[in-house]
């Protein structure tokens, strides 16, 4: 057995490389210690990272379960990948990455997130001197809205009330007119324009149109024709003229329904001092309808008794020449005049000729006041009703009214009397017009009969 003996230098190596691979081995054993470090830290997680999300989520999930609903579904899904989660979440937007959280249940945790936040605040705690100094003010501020409801109880007013208080201003306003400052105008009344039968056209208004005469067609609740002087405001005041046309025909259509004398009462009581009846001959004033010497007698009576002044015509053209002369004088009479405004109680009966300023009603006052759905007194629809009789004028119905301004007088009256013969020849008496002649048994025993066999 030889016993060979290595060089120097060859131990010498292999010791170094022995020491090379301990120095190795204990390099690696601290990285895979360092290294197991690091897996452990990383493996730590919070227990519970989202309690208030959590809590809300099962009181959700307990109230859709115990109604039923088919949100517990989505709720169930949603709770479970919250608690998958391992992070902290902020927001309902944050939590839009989970798993069953939709646009719907991310709103009501930010909702539930918000009102969280606010009961968390601290509230500021009130002393027993500012709660007293609070109540004093709510107090104080009730007493003064009481007050101010109580100085200004009315409501809002309706479009109707605020019509009716602006008419009433208009019709308070006073109107001035200077002399030259206005124009003349003729008003029409719209039924005039155009006949009632359709085959034959009324030619009022071409008829004005050729003679050059300034007209407006409106619809005129007195009369046929009156003029009107207008400013550059636009304020109307009624020139004391009115015409009532009628032709032949006409006029005894209505002597025989009653309008005849309706009509020239309401004409008297319009306010406008002269009243003028037009009437046109139809033809040659044959088959009117009444004889014909019926009328011109009717038609004295209206001049005499009434003081309506009457114009006879030959014809519509000639009706219209008689208003464009009358519009040219009018025109000439009033245009160097100063006019003002007055109502119905204050308008006298001075001369438009000689005085140099004259008072006018307003067209719309005279319009809303001869209006045949106006507001009567009983007086006047007793005179309405009277001349609605047979063989009763104007001036025996107003001889009647005279004694008993309303038909419970009359009644009364009747009642009063021992005897139906006494009630009967109550009325006959009763004297009207100017030769005061009596009614007579005839038309009383009418009468009587009348209102004791309608009105009782």
């Amino acid at each position: 057995m030889q016993n060979a003996k290595l060089p120097s230098s060859d131990m010498q190596s292999k010791e170094g490389a022995n020491l090379a691979n301990s120095e190795q081995i204990i390099s690696q054993s601290q990285f895979n210690l360092y290294k197991s470090q690091m897996e452990t830290r990383l493996e730590v997680r919070l227990r519970e990272p989202n309690p208030l999300f959590t809590r809300w989520l099962e009181r959700w999930l307990r109230e859709a379960e115990r109604r039923q609903q088919r949100s517990q579904h989505k709720l169930r899904q949603a709770l479970e990948a919250l608690k998958s989660y391992p992070l902290p979440l902020y927001s309902g937007r944050d939590c839009s990455v989970l798993r069953g959280f939709g646009g719907t249940l991310c709103q009501l945790i930010d909702e539930e997130l918000r009102q969280h936040r606010a009961a968390s605040q601290p509230q500021p705690q009130t002393t027993t001197a500012q709660y007293e100094e609070q109540v004093q003010q709510v107090v104080k501020a009730v007493q003064e809205k009481q007050q101010k409801t109580k100085k200004d109880p009315a409501k809002k007013p309706t479009k109707k009330a605020q019509l009716e208080q602006a008419a009433a201003e208009e019709r308070e306003r006073v109107v001035e007119m200077l002399p030259d400052s206005f124009e003349v105008l003729l008003l029409v009344d719209t039924q005039e324009t155009s006949g009632k039968n359709k085959r034959v056209l009324d030619q009022t208004r071409s008829y004005l149109q050729s003679l050059g005469v300034d007209h407006e067609v409106r619809r005129l609740t007195v009369g046929d024709f009156l003029w009107i002087a207008r400013d550059a405001d636009g304020s109307e005041l009624v020139l004391p003229y009115i015409v009532e046309r009628k032709r032949m025909d006409d006029l005894a259509s209505s002597i025989r329904d009653g309008r005849f004398h309706e009509q020239k009462h309401r004409l008297r009581q319009c306010g406008l001092l002269n009243v003028i009846y037009l009437i046109e001959d139809y033809g040659d004033n044959e088959q009117l309808g009444l004889p014909l010497d019926s009328l011109l007698q009717a038609l004295a009576n209206t001049r005499i008794q009434s003081g309506i002044q009457v114009v006879r015509t030959e014809n519509h053209y000639r009706s219209m020449c008689y208003l464009a002369g009358m519009s040219r004088a009018l025109r000439q009479m009033f245009l160097s005049k100063s006019l003002h405004s007055v109502d119905r109680a204050a308008l006298g009966s001075s001369s438009c000729l000689t005085d140099r300023r004259v008072g006018l009603l307003k067209f719309r006052a005279l319009y809303e006041d001869s209006a045949k759905n106006a507001q009567l007194t009983v007086r006047e629809v007793f005179v309405q009703q009277l001349l609605q009789l047979h063989s009763l004028s104007m001036e025996r119905a107003l001889a009647i009214v005279e004694l008993y301004p309303t038909p419970r007088l009359l009644l009364d009256a009747y009642e009063a009397c021992e005897e139906v013969d006494q009630a009967r020849r109550l009325l006959a008496g009763i004297t009207c017009g100017a030769l005061e002649r009596p009614l007579g048994e005839k038309l009383s025993q009418c009468l009587y009969d009348f209102y004791g066999s309608e009105f009782r």
